[in-house]
This record gives C-alpha cells, structure tokens and sequence, in this order.
C-alpha cells in the first residue's frame, strides 16, 4: 500500500490545514495466500461387506494458492475505500486411486478427484490522517477525516512550522475457498459417478489495521518586522518634501507580499505600493512628507501583507507644514551685480553726494544680510 498526497498551510486564519491527496496516488497491491491440504472420508459397502476409511488423501501437495492483484486510485481512499477481486485457476489436488485409499478389492475399483479454486476480495479505506506537532500531541484542529476535511493549528509566529503527518487505514478480506470433488467407482464392470459440485467454503473475515511512517512536512512562512511605527517629519516648507526610510525585513522563510496604503495620499506620499521581499531579507521603504498647504498633518500608513499572525501593520506619520518667507520689499535702488556695482558709483561722487551714495550702500548691505539669516 502506498500513498501520495500534500499538507496545504493557509492564513490569514492562521494556520488551516488541508491534506488533498494525489489523483493517482494511491496504490493497493494484494497477494493473499493459502496452505490447502485435504482429508477424505470413504464408506462402501461390497458384497455385504463394509469398507470405511478417513484419514489424509495421500499425494495431496501442500499447494500454497496466491491471489495476486494490484490497483490505482485516488488518495487518500475514503471510506469505501478501493476494492480489489481476484482468482485463481482452477487446480488439481488430488487424483488417487480407490486402491490407493482403501486397498485392493477384488471387482471394485475407482478414482477420487478434487479440484480447489480461490476468490479473495480485499479492501483498503484509510480512516484519517493525523496531524500532529513535534511532541506528538495532536493539533488543536484535530485529525483530517471524511466528515471533517480540514484542520487547523496554532501559530505563535517564526520563519516556518513543522508538523508530523500519518494515514491511517485498515485492510480487510473476504474470501471463498472453492472444493470441487469428483468421485467415480467401478463395481463388477458397472461404473458409478458423483457429479462435480462446487462447494464453498468461506474464509473467516479478518481486518487488518494499516498504519503508515510519519512523515515530517516543513511549512515555509513569510514573516513581516518593521524598524518603525510612527515617523515625525517635522516642520517642512510648503511645496518642499522630506523623505524616510522605513526598513522591512522578512523575518520567515517564504516570499512575503507587502501592499502598501495611506491615508493621505496627497501629503505623505509613497516610493511603493506593492513589494515582494524573499525569506530573511530586508528592504527599505521611503515615504515622503510634501505639505501642500500650511498645518498639522497625520495620517495612517497600512501595510497589508501575507504575514500569518499579523497580516496588517501601521506606521503613524505627521509633519506640519510651514508657509515659506516673503521677500524683503523693493527698495527702488539698483540692484547690486557681481558683488560692487552700486560702490563703483558711490567712489565717483563728491561732497554731500558721496555721503549719500555711502548711506544707500549701507541700506543695501543691511538687505542683503537679513536675506541670509531668513534663508
């Protein structure tokens, strides 16, 4: 008997099991054998004269009959179960002479026969799959049956989770053993025969309970950690953005789907929306704070992912956004270029017209280092 199938881990309930079994993947072979000897039992009466015998019929080999067949279908083999039929040929056993039995008597003789032949049914229905954790305890959701197909177990978080996984089933047969004797006599040149009859003897029904190895199946799981659940941008000029970083690390062993939202799209905008990062890798995820209008904002950044225990994480965000400076009003004076034009003019005047042109160079320096400070 042999059997193929898988155990399938699915979430977010974490952790349902299923055992959907191959089509195909069961094999059921028999080979049913049986040690077959004979006794007779002979009474005749000749000419007054009365002959009984019983005892083994000499020659009778020890034939060991085997039934051999062989089967495919589809695991896990639910009640009812598959069903395999077969038989042998029939066989001679036996083909002795009266004279061999009973002795020589004079004017009699005669011949047995006896014929055997073999119908064996057998059946393999497997009764439940039991799904159990390293220390053998059976899992919280119980075993997988035929009127309870799924299961389930407990998960705490980690990279993956091992569980032990058995059939288990039971073999029965039903059989019938078929004695077909013949028997002729030949008494003073006059022959008698006893028809050839079929006659069935059926097997005691045994059963047999099937119990298959473990086998250790290893559940790969994604795994999602974050460095960080809030982000405070801080003061950020209106139409400017400042950027951070948020690390995401797989911690499982399987490929982790992250979908990334916000709440405010227009404020806190995101580098990503979906990412896939492999087992025990990290990437690192921007997300960017560009007020377009002065204020307080915060809003909720969900990351959605096929993490078993957690499949949903926030990260909170805020920032304000700040109006940027006015520039200094317009002084009616030419605008100083390539650092002196404005002193070339002044150097170049005389008396009260130089004090003047020194006081206006002076009102424009003081511009110039305010301008500095604001930016």
């Amino acid at each position: 008997m042999s059997l193929s199938g898988a155990l399938e881990a699915s979430w977010p309930e974490a952790l349902s099991l299923t055992a959907p079994g191959d089509a195909g993947g069961g094999v059921f072979a028999c080979d049913y054998g049986l040690d077959v000897s004979a006794q007779g039992r002979v009474s005749i009466s000749v000419l007054g004269q009365d002959f009984d015998w019983t005892g083994d019929i000499p020659y009778v080999p020890q034939v060991d009959f085997q039934v051999h067949t062989r089967g495919e279908f589809d695991a896990w083999g639910w009640d009812p179960g598959i069903t395999l039929a077969s038989s042998t040929d029939v066989q001679r056993l036996a083909s002795v002479s009266l004279a061999d039995i009973i002795g020589s008597i004079p004017g009699v003789d005669g011949r047995f026969e006896l014929d055997v032949a073999m119908d064996v049914t057998a059946r393999y229905a497997t009764h439940r799959v039991a799904v159990e954790t390293l220390d053998q305890a059976t899992v919280s959701g119980g075993d997988i049956t035929p009127e309870r197909s799924a299961s389930s177990t407990e998960y705490l978080g980690g990279p993956s989770v091992e569980l032990n996984v058995r059939p288990e089933g039971s073999v029965r047969y039903e059989g019938t053993l078929h004695l077909i004797p013949a028997f002729g006599i030949s008494l003073l040149g006059r022959e008698w025969s006893i028809p050839i009859v079929d006659i069935p003897l059926a097997f005691p029904l045994t059963e047999q309970a099937w119990l298959f190895e473990s086998e250790r199946v290893h559940v790969p799981l994604p795994d999602l950690a974050l460095d960080k659940q809030e982000i405070d941008f801080g003061a950020v000029e209106v139409g400017q953005v400042n950027a951070e970083l948020v690390t995401l690390s797989n911690a499982g062993e399987a490929l982790l789907d992250v979908a990334v939202t916000t709440g405010d799209a227009e404020s806190f905008e995101l580098a990503d929306a979906a990412l896939e990062i492999d087992g025990e890798a990290a990437i690192d995820l921007a997300i960017r704070f560009a007020p377009k209008a002065a204020g307080e904002f915060t809003a909720t950044v969900l990351l959605a992912s096929n993490d078993p225990d957690a499949p949903e994480q926030a990260i909170f965000v805020r920032g304000v956004g700040v109006d940027r400076p006015e520039d200094p009003p317009d002084s009616g004076e030419p605008a100083a270029q390539d650092g002196g034009c404005a002193c070339r003019a002044a150097a170049g005047a005389q008396g009260g017209d130089a004090w003047a042109a020194g006081l206006s160079l002076a009102a424009l320096a003081g511009g110039l280092r305010r301008r500095r400070r604001v930016a």
